[in-house]
Formats: structure tokens, sequence, C-alpha cells
């Protein structure tokens, strides 16, 4: 029966493209399911000369509209369509703080839970053929962003996946919590809805909800994680992709929901004593209203913990001391995970700084400093000056200890580590580890190195980005051009390098061969007959694959900032209770000696490895 499904909805696809489609135009088709007629459009798609097509849906709605009594509410599914739906535009993203400037003239709503859906209308394709799913969650550290730029055109048409990209609520309406248990988390709650969606309906158009790829950058990389940590996913998708994104790190989790909660209903003045009449109030106010009041608290509104879709702290959960946490884990470890970092992922605070002529000592010191407090200042009220030196110790350069531009690059190192590459790392060890004792998945990392042709600025920058592997993976589309321009120096008119192309040929059939057969490995009908074979992760040997321009056996590498993992991860530690220590002084004069001790080698061995 389902063999004839698919035979059906393939036949009509094909139907379609025959008789309302001249070669190289764009047409309207309507496509019947069961939850309605929809009316989508099939579209030849040129890259690199060469043209294929094709099908695509836009702003389907997979949940009731979150406003009036439903603002602040876990997301109800929307049902079906009443009448042919029209699914040949996008609709406008999710209300959001500050942030992208690509999106200022956008209009955003709060009825903004759609998704879209692009599929392979290629006419060489025989048409029984079922395609693997790949869902898309954007990032834009879950304050910001949208999917409308994340065209899956090129991605899905020329290499035979289905792509669907999301919207989620954002801010202070996806993820305001009391603090209480199943509060909060309504962001995580509307992707989890919208996979759900997928997995239910995405047979209908030709693709196989046994083999789903979640993939997001930054905050997406991040709630990817989330909802591979909630076991009630299980068999909703089988594989993820972390792009410079982890629920590890320090921004991606919120650390004192009931003080956020309560600053902000004052704000809003909506302070009263019995919750259900708060959140009366906060369901009357204004849209607006709410949004600039969120303003002020833009990096705060993020996940929790609720005890029910997220059970605990992702760190203590990782750790699988409880039931429900080795429930979770053992989930997570059920999943194939490629996840991976840009080489200079930490430019993206420092972007818009001088950094041309470096940093002074004083600069690089208060910059340490205002970094450590915004890292750490959610989760600790008070930041023990033993660990700010030692962090300045660490990340100075004794051999060129007076040198500004040295100084420049540390700083990029330390917001790298802290912000991505150590959560990434110690991410990919427990789901290693998890493997061993009992899972029998694949696991891949992955560095990107090269500094784009298309964005030469600025001129002291040596590699990649945060964000800049997105564009490869898409195919260099011409939505993300906008973005890329606005947000990341990006000269118009774009041009990108024929280099350029053939690094987002091989980075798209990385992504979908992984979410083919969960193994990256390129296949032996590929043209890139240099690619070398690239090694599982695991805790032990830790091998990852630098991708750049130009990716060869010398590209297999080990280890990849094991200095700063040991130094976050045992070091940290330690100088935290150190500081917080209410012993004696002989006790702390030696609890101080030994982290000396412990600084040193950690100094000494980060010097001598290769």
């Amino acid at each position: 029966m389902k063999l004839l499904q698919l035979i059906v909805v393939n036949t009509f696809l094909f139907n379609s493209i025959i008789t309302n489609t001249c070669l190289g135009e764009k047409e309207d088709i309507e496509f019947k399911t069961g939850k309605g007629i929809l009316i989508g459009q099939f579209e030849p798609i040129t890259f690199d000369g060469v043209e294929n097509y094709v099908t695509r849906f836009l702003g389907i709605p997979y949940a009731k509209p979150p406003v009036r009594e439903r603002r602040f509410s876990r997301p109800e599914p929307y049902g079906d369509f009443k009448a042919p739906y029209n699914a040949t535009y996008h609709r406008p993203p999710c209300i959001q703080a500050y942030g992208y400037r690509y999106l200022r003239n956008i209009r955003k709503s709060e009825d903004c839970l759609y998704l879209n859906i692009y599929i392979p209308g290629n006419l060489r394709v025989p048409v029984s053929k079922i395609y693997p799913v790949m869902i898309y969650i954007h990032g834009g550290g879950f304050f910001a962003g949208g999917a409308e730029v994340y065209s899956g055109d090129i991605l899905s048409s020329f290499n035979d996946v289905i792509v669907v990209t999301i919207n989620y609520r954002l801010t202070v309406f996806g993820f305001l919590s009391t603090g209480e248990d199943s509060s909060g988390n309504y962001g995580l709650w509307d992707m989890k809805l919208a996979i759900q969606w997928v997995h239910d309906n995405i047979h209908e158009f030709s693709g196989d909800a046994s083999k789903v790829t979640l993939f997001g950058n930054s905050a997406g990389g991040a709630a990817v994680q989330y909802q591979a940590i909630n076991p009630a996913n299980k068999g909703l998708f089988q594989r993820i992709i972390s792009q410079s994104g982890s629920c590890f790190g320090f921004w991606a989790i919120q650390n004192n929901p009931a003080q956020n909660f309560e600053s902000f209903i004052s704000d809003v003045g909506c302070k009263r004593s019995e919750h259900s009449d708060i959140m009366h109030c906060l369901r009357s106010k204004d849209m607006e209203f709410i949004k600039e009041k969120a303003d002020r608290y833009v990096y705060k509104f993020v996940p929790s913990v609720d005890k029910d879709f997220l059970l605990e702290d992702p760190v203590t959960l990782s750790q699988g001391q409880s039931d429900k946490g080795k429930t979770a884990m053992n989930f997570f470890s059920g999943l194939d995970l490629l996840s991976g970092v840009a080489s200079y992922d930490g430019v993206y605070a420092w972007l818009h700084w001088d950094l041309q002529n470096g940093l002074s000592s004083s600069s690089f010191n208060n910059s340490v400093h205002r970094l450590l407090n915004r890292a750490l200042g959610r989760k600790y009220k008070r930041i023990p000056s033993i660990l700010i030196e030692s962090v300045i110790y660490q990340y100075t350069d004794w051999f060129r200890k007076y040198d500004d531009l040295v100084r420049g690059d540390k700083m990029i190192e330390l917001e790298s580590d802290i912000t991505f590459f150590v959560p990434a790392i110690q991410v990919s060890n427990a789901h290693s580890k998890l493997q061993l004792t009992g899972g029998s998945n694949n696991s891949y990392f992955y560095v990107f190195t090269p500094k784009p042709d298309f964005a030469p600025k600025p001129d002291w920058l040596k590699g990649a980005t945060h964000f800049m592997e997105m564009p490869y993976v898409l195919g260099l589309a011409k939505e993300l051009i906008v973005q890329l321009s606005e947000d990341y120096l990006v000269p118009e008119p774009f041009t990108v390098s024929e280099r350029d192309i053939e690094l987002s040929k091989l980075m798209m059939r990385i992504w979908t061969n992984f979410a083919k057969t969960g193994d990256p490995n390129l296949m032996t009908s590929d043209s890139h007959e240099y690619f070398p074979t690239w090694p599982p992760y695991t805790s032990d040997k830790q091998m990852y694959l630098e991708l750049s321009y130009n990716t060869t056996s010398d590209s297999v590498k080990d280890h990849f900032v094991s200095s700063s993992v040991a130094y976050w991860e045992n070091i940290f530690p330690l100088l935290m209770e150190c500081g917080a220590s209410s012993g004696s002084n002989s006790d702390f004069f030696a609890s101080k000696l030994r982290l000396i001790i412990l600084i040193m080698v950690s100094f000494y061995f980060s010097k001598i490895s290769p």
C-alpha cells in the first residue's frame, strides 16, 4: 500500500511537471495531500552551468498561530487545510530582538509557525524514488533569524534529498519561563512539532521518514542537540549535524529563568500575585510593547531546564547519572553525529572591532574580563580574580607577549574556545564515549578553515568566520547574498571563484552523504578523487578533518584544541572551587599552588604538542 501511495504521489508530480511546465519557466502546481490541496511551484535551477529542477512548497502551517490565548503556550497542531492553500511564498519570520540587519526591513509576526519543503524535481529521477529528508533549524542566538534565506533549492535538486526549513518562536516569545517544571522552551516545542509534522506527512512528498537528519548552524546547531537529548523524539530522526553550535555552550542555556521572569513581568507591568493573572496580563499586552521590553533581555531568553523537554542541564545530563539522564543519553548515542566548527568562529564577536592593529595589553586584559563576565556571569555571581588571571596567563603567547597583533589573535582564540570549540569537542567526546558503552552509530568532526574568496574583508582575518560554511552547504544560494552582504561584510556584487563552486559541490555531497548513510565519506562514483578517508571521531584518538579548498590526506588531523579543552575541563573547576573556598589560609595557599603547577604543566604541553 505504501509503495502504491508513493507511485501515485510521484506520478502526480511527474504529470504536473510534464503538463504545466515549459523548460526555463516557473510554474504553479496543485498537489493533493491528506491535509488538503497545496499550491506549490516547480522551477528549473541552475548551478555551475547545469540545470536541474525543484518543486517547492513554502509557508506551510504546522501549528496554530501562537497569538492571544496561545501566546506563551506550547504549540498546537494546525490541522487540515479548509481550501486550496497557497504555498508559493514565504510567511513572515517570528518576532525577534534586534540582530541581523538583513531582517530589518522584513515584516515579522507572532503568526510565524510555518515550514518550507524543497523536493528534487529532476525529470531524470525515477518516479518511484523516495528521498532522505534534511530539516534545517536556523541560528541567531535564539533571539533572531528566520527560514526564508535558507533556500534548499540547490542542495535538494542537485543531491537527491528533500530539504525542510522551519520557523520557531524566538526571544521572550519562545523562551520565557517561570523556572518551574514544564514552563518555557516554547521554541523547542515548536521545533519538535515541526519535526513531528515532517515525520507524519513527508511520505506524501516522496520523503523517507526513516531517513531524517536535523542540521543547523550556531543556535540552530545547539537546537539540533537539544532535540537529540529529548528521548520523546525517538523515531522522528536518525542523524544530526551541528555546525558551530552546541547545547553545552554558556550562551545556550538560561541559568536563572525565575529571576529573568520576575524582572520581565515587572518591566511590562504584569506583576501579580496569581500566576493565572500574570499570564492573562502578558497575553493581553500589545505585541510590539512586549518585544520592546524583551530587547533589554536579548541574550537571556534561551532554553532552560524545565524537567520536561530538557530534563537536566545538558552537561549534567551527559553524565547519565539519573535514570532520566541515562534514557536521554541512550537516545543521543543511537544517533549519527556530524559536528564541527569554523576556524575563526570567535570573530563573530569582534567582526566590527578594529583589530587591524591588534590589542594593547590593557585592552586585552579588559576584553578578557568582559568576556568572562558575559560567559560566566549568568551562572556565577562573582568570578574569582584568580580565574581571570589564569585565563590571561593561558591565552598569552609568552614568546611574543609584547605583540599587539598576536594579542588580537589570542583574543579571537579565547572567544572561539569558550563559545564554540570546547563545547563542540565536549559533546563529541560524550557521544563517542556513550557509543563505546552501548551505542553503535557514527560520529565525525570537522574544522572548516578557508577564508572564502567571496569574503575578502577584513584583511587581517586568516580563516573562516562564524557561519561561513553555510553558503557552501546550500550551494551558494542567491537568497543568502543579502545576509552575507549586510551582516558579514561581503561586498556587492557577490562573486564566487571556481574553487568556491568546487568546495560547495564537495560540502553538499558530504552533508547529503551523511544524511543518506550516516557516513560523510564520498562514494566511489564522486568526482572528488583527492578526498581522503575521513575517520570517525573517538574520544581517545579524536580524529577530525579540515575542510578547505584543498582537502587532502594531510587534512586528517587529531586532538583539536586539546590544550584548551584540558584547561576548561580540569583547571577551570579547580579555580572556581579555589575562588569560592572558605577554608583556612593554608588550604587556600595549597590549592593555589596546585593550580599554578597545573597551569604550568598545561602551558608546557600546549607548546610542545604538534
